[in-house]
């Protein structure tokens, strides 16, 4: 694969002088492009559409999927979607993440290589596929359902932040804003200020998560004094993913599906639906969430 397509750059995975280091592109793509369109008066005009590619990853060489996604941010997604599916368990395992849009490839390589332990736990996990409900249909390896560890957090969330936190995501220029179609998910902390960690749009909400995700993994942010939000409905995946960055408070413009709020009940997250400023239905785990004085 050619790396020259992207810029190339290195960080270390410590603190520690001899640290070991892990090798990333930049290959940020365009986020929308232009289109003619006829409008309902027959006047001809351009709007923006927001991008779609293709992008294949190998790990070790081996094919493990496609994406498809808008590409803001590849290498996070990548990383993001291999710790949750569990294919890449340390942030240590990784040498590599190189993507080349001039191929649509990311190839990501790990310090064991072809033929360790980890290539053979790839492969059994691998050998199980479950097609979940995200958008373009997503794929879950492994046991998954049997392999989750129920969240305890003492957190709460008062009414007032949780509001806070929904104008700030309102308020973001966002491609949904100026081309639609897209959806996307926030970090934010769990302060009354709610500082934003991350935001980030993709064609899929599972893709959007999954970057947030490896975009944690990187900078070692813990999820427990967290809130994350999303546009997208709230299913089993998307239940999955957030005990898994360990973030207690689960929000969505959108509604839920019945596994999804099962899912929650049993795992300890708080499901928060339907939620615009002023208004929102809590779904499970109620308790945290504070009113008034409370």
């Amino acid at each position: 694969m050619r790396a020259e397509s992207a810029a190339v750059f290195e960080i270390p995975l410590s603190d520690a002088p001899d640290a070991a280091r892990l090798s990333l592109t930049r290959a940020q793509r365009p986020a929308t492009a232009s289109a003619m369109v006829i409008d309902h008066q027959g006047q001809s005009r351009v709007v923006e559409v927001p991008g779609e590619n293709a992008l294949t990853v190998y790990l070790d060489k081996q094919e493990i999927v496609t994406l498809m996604t808008l590409g803001q941010a590849p290498e996070a997604l990548i990383m993001g979607y291999l710790r949750n599916q569990r294919l890449v368990e340390s942030l240590a395992d990784l040498l590599s993440v190189h993507v080349d849009w001039d191929v649509g490839a990311c190839a990501v390589h790990t310090r064991q290589g072809r033929g360790s332990e980890l290539a053979a736990r790839t492969a059994t996990r691998m050998a199980k596929r479950t097609v979940t409900t995200g958008c373009g249909q997503g794929t879950m390896f492994g046991d998954w359902l049997d392999e989750l560890q129920p969240l305890h957090s003492e957190a709460t969330l008062a009414v007032s932040t949780l509001d806070a936190a929904l104008a700030r995501v309102l308020a973001l220029d966002t491609v949904y804003k100026r081309a639609g179609s897209v959806h996307a998910c926030a970090l934010l902390r769990n302060t009354p200020a709610v500082p934003l960690v991350y935001h980030v749009e993709d064609v899929g909400r599972h893709n959007a998560v999954d970057a947030i995700s490896g975009l944690m993994w990187l900078d070692e942010e813990g999820g427990a004094d967290k809130i994350f939000y999303t546009t997208g409905r709230l299913t089993s995946e998307m239940v999955m993913k957030t005990v898994q960055m360990g973030v207690p408070f689960l929000v969505s413009r959108s509604g839920l599906t019945q596994m999804g709020l099962s899912m929650a009940q049993e795992m300890g997250i708080t499901l928060v639906c339907r939620a615009r400023v002023g208004r929102h239905l809590v779904y499970s785990h109620g308790e945290r969430i504070r009113r008034g004085g409370a």
